[in-house]
């Protein structure tokens, strides 16, 4: 007679893993600068929520850098050879700060504008302050009536940030916006010569 097998052994069934996620109280990791409950937050919270908390983060608007003048150049050309070739609208706001004596143009009314600027332009747009009065903004797909919009928000913001600093200085906003058949450089050299032609003749 064959001989009988022995029975093969059952596999114990593994226990069911909870989803809580629990650190012993003297658990800490200075190498991960306190990451550790940000981890602990997105473990717990599921992807949806994280989601979620995405659109709501990226319908913030943060506030703009000043470019140094390097960059900003580097910008311009950029925008203006993409201009040239596909034909995106694009425009450059050129603000002069124009008063009776150069030491009436202050820092504070400079520094207003630069507040303003910072505050109201879009995180796609460059600004650069080119001068002790003189600053300049990059809208990237932007046409002539969407600057002129922001021109309008950047006057309410400049005076409401100057606190009255600027009864003695005019805040000057020429448009600069490269049309079909030209090119954004020509369109802020034609800007420039219009802002210089309202100069008036008393003069800085």
């Amino acid at each position: 007679m064959p001989e009988s097998s022995d029975p093969i052994p059952t596999k114990p069934a593994r226990p069911r893993r909870s989803r809580k996620f629990v650190l012993p109280d003297h658990h800490h990791d200075e190498r991960d600068d306190g990451r550790t409950a940000e981890h602990i937050e997105a473990f717990l919270v599921g992807p949806a929520a994280r989601q979620r908390r995405a659109v709501v983060d990226a319908r913030v608007r943060r506030p703009i850098e000043l470019e140094t003048r390097p960059d900003w150049m580097t910008a311009f050309r950029h925008e203006s050879a993409r201009h040239a070739r596909y034909g995106r609208p694009a425009s450059v706001l050129i603000i002069e700060l124009r008063g009776h004596a150069p030491a009436v143009v202050n820092d504070r009314v400079a520094s207003a504008v630069g507040d303003a600027i910072r505050a109201e332009a879009r995180e796609t747009d460059r600004a650069v302050r080119i001068g002790a009065r003189s600053f300049r903004v990059l809208l990237p797909e932007t046409g002539g009536r969407a600057a002129r919009t922001l021109v309008e928000r950047l006057g309410r913001a400049v005076a409401a940030g100057a606190n009255g600093s600027a009864d003695q200085v005019e805040v000057r906003i020429e448009v600069a916006t490269a049309s079909r058949t030209g090119t954004l450089e020509q369109a802020v050299v034609d800007g420039e010569a219009r802002l210089a032609a309202t100069t008036p003749t008393s003069g800085d």
